[in-house]
């Protein structure tokens, strides 16, 4: 046997011997020696919350994330009671079969809704009766508010956000939407599209989404429309969701949610809980 057969050789019987150590070790940590190769949590649920989510997959790298927002808060809550993702998010109170088919329920942060009109409305304050009057069709024009002489085009967010339930429950009372100019947008962020562009327009949605955006948030019974502010009455609670107590890197990454460095993540767009 040449030189050149016996390293060749040799180098077989180390490619043989790390194959045999990988295989044994991950034999011998099992399952945990999977979940650190996974390292992917699934987030199925609020467009609200997700903006949260979106932030904290930027800096919290113990995990990787496959977020999906377009369930919404009614999807997530599903999806969690279900087993069908690692981490649900819901943008309001949870439903209560949701709580007996075992989700559990972690608070992140407070929400607040805005109400949004063109720049150029001389309409700054609304009275939630008011509000609720433009939002069901009673009210259908600006000139019967203070503005100016033009129909209310109203734009609220789909069926299965949040949003939309928590503002109805706020601000209509239970009443149901409604008008000849009512249109449901989606996704939910579109809606600062539709205002910025209509000066007859008036839309709902979290102040999450608002940002820098040219539009001008009315003043609900005189409350300045601020997360900061207490007293701001259409308002609502943010929550991480698991079906039942959660476990590794889920458990992580909630508890990582509640420490002082993903509270202050939070914060960047909501009130946080600590």
């Amino acid at each position: 046997m040449n030189n050149m057969q016996l390293k060749f050789k040799h180098l077989v019987f180390y490619l043989i011997a790390v194959a045999v150590i990988i295989f044994s070790t991950s034999h011998a940590f099992g399952e945990e020696a999977e979940i650190a190769i996974a390292g992917e949590i699934q987030y199925v649920g609020s467009s609200t919350v997700g903006q949260f989510m979106t932030e904290a997959a930027k800096v919290y790298k113990k995990s990787t994330f496959n977020i999906n927002t377009k369930p919404e808060s009614s999807g997530g809550e599903d999806a969690a009671a279900a087993g069908r993702t690692d981490l649900g998010g819901v943008a309001r109170e949870l439903n209560q079969s949701a709580l007996d088919r075992g989700v559990k329920k972690f608070l992140i942060g407070k929400d607040a809704i805005g109400i949004l009109v063109h720049p150029s409305n001389p309409v700054s304050e609304l009275s939630i009766k008011q509000l609720a009057d433009i939002f069901t069709g009673s009210i259908t024009n600006w000139k019967d508010v203070g503005g100016i002489n033009s129909d209310i085009d109203v734009y609220i967010v789909n069926p299965r956000s949040a949003t939309r339930k928590v503002f109805r429950k706020a601000v209509l009372r239970g009443i149901k939407y409604g008008g000849k100019r009512i249109r449901t947008i989606r996704p939910d962020p579109k809606i600062l599209e539709e205002v910025a562009k209509n000066p007859a327009g008036i839309g709902q949605l979290s102040f999450s989404f608002i940002g820098k955006a040219k539009v001008k948030r009315i003043k609900p019974d005189g409350q300045e429309a601020s997360v900061n502010n207490t007293n701001y009455p259409i308002t609502r609670n943010l929550y991480l969701v698991t079906k039942g107590e959660p476990k590794g890197e889920v458990k992580e990454f909630i508890d990582w949610t509640l420490s002082d460095e993903g509270q202050k993540l939070v914060k960047i767009h909501f009130i946080g809980v600590k």
